[in-house]
């Protein structure tokens, strides 16, 4: 029997949430760590020795929006992962961070106040998901994200004064030292690795093991004395910063946000990412984002369809690859070590 004033550790279960554990990435975000740690490191050495490998700049640029769009699904890989909160409403997130720092751009502000307002607008826009968070779960928090993501798409759209409507806002610069496409490409790849460390790190931290008691058994960690609705609020706000860091690469990256950036249709693209990689893996993310750009931009050049090959890929991952791809990958590398010799 624990002391009056402490906290037992909580007991995490396979996640029982709005996606299941069978999708999810083999049942833990850090499951199978050496594999993951190895499969970063080979993904850093490939992704620095690109540049060099004699790629043109329509590659490295392409890779460029593999990255940012690997940045913001792991955003909703860890609110999924580690929280059990599946969000409609990323794409928005980025896209406000997007808007933020292309209204700084048309007022002639400088590059450290576009990165300060994308950044204040993200974690306005992610503290009031969080507090919506607070009162509702499951399917009702998808619908709730759901809406709030259409509000700021409405807003994109209607408030011209700001967004500048359904035209958007271009000719936004990035900062000069990354005017170069193989400089911001770096720099985008360094982001993508500390993005992810940073959400390894939280994943593993106390806080971490305690969002995966909450999305197990909210009643039984309130029962502990936990703040339920605050440790929600934190991972929304953590997962949001980085959704408005990948709207902010991205802004720089295309120079151009519109009312598309911040719509329903990015977001349900960020959840297709994140199963197809598989759910609560640290490389899962760049893979499903590898296959949905590569689709959308590189397949869609030679068929009309594209979205119905992704879906049928889609598809065919959640019947012979539950875990996702890194997930079965990861599965099969721990099932070979155990084979007897």
């Amino acid at each position: 029997m624990s002391n009056p004033g402490t906290r037992a550790t909580p007991v995490v279960r396979p996640a029982t949430g709005l996606i299941p554990a069978r999708l999810g990435g083999g049942g833990g975000f850090f499951r199978s760590r050496t594999f993951q740690l190895v499969g970063l490191g080979v993904v850093l050495a490939v992704g620095i020795a690109l540049p060099y490998l004699g790629t043109n700049s329509f590659a490295i640029s392409l890779t460029s929006t593999i990255l940012i769009a690997a940045i913001l699904a792991s955003s909703v890989n860890f609110l999924v992962g580690e929280g059990g909160m599946a969000s409609l409403g990323h794409g928005a997130i980025a896209g406000a961070a997007a808007y933020g720092a292309g209204w700084a751009s048309k007022q002639g502000m400088d590059v450290g106040m576009q990165v300060v307002l994308a950044l204040a607008v993200t974690l306005v826009v992610s503290f009031v998901y969080g507090v919506l968070s607070m009162r509702t779960s499951g399917i009702y928090f998808l619908m709730v994200t759901l809406a709030v993501g259409m509000l700021i798409f409405g807003l994109a759209s209607k408030y011209t004064t700001v967004t500048n409507g359904d035209t958007g806002i271009s000719g936004i610069a990035r900062p000069e030292f990354l005017g170069e496409y193989w400089t911001y490409y770096y720099f985008v790849l360094a982001m993508f690795v500390v993005s992810t460390a940073l959400l390894w790190i939280v994943g593993r931290s106390p806080f971490g093991a305690s969002l995966r008691g909450i999305r197990d058994s909210e009643s039984r960690m309130r029962s502990l004395g936990y703040g339920v609705a605050w440790y929600k609020v934190g991972a929304f706000m953590i997962s949001g910063f980085i959704a408005g860091l990948a709207g902010l690469l991205s802004v720089w990256h295309t120079g151009f946000v519109s009312p598309t950036s911040t719509g329903v249709e990015r977001s349900v693209l960020l959840i297709v990412m994140v199963i197809l990689g598989g759910v609560g893996t640290t490389l899962g993310p760049l893979i499903g984002a590898a296959i949905v750009v590569l689709i959308e931009n590189v397949l869609s050049s030679y068929v009309d369809r594209w979205q119905l090959i992704l879906g049928l890929i889609f598809i065919a991952v959640i019947l012979f690859a539950r875990a996702g791809i890194a997930g079965s990958i990861a599965k099969l590398v721990r099932r070979g070590r155990r084979r007897p010799a």
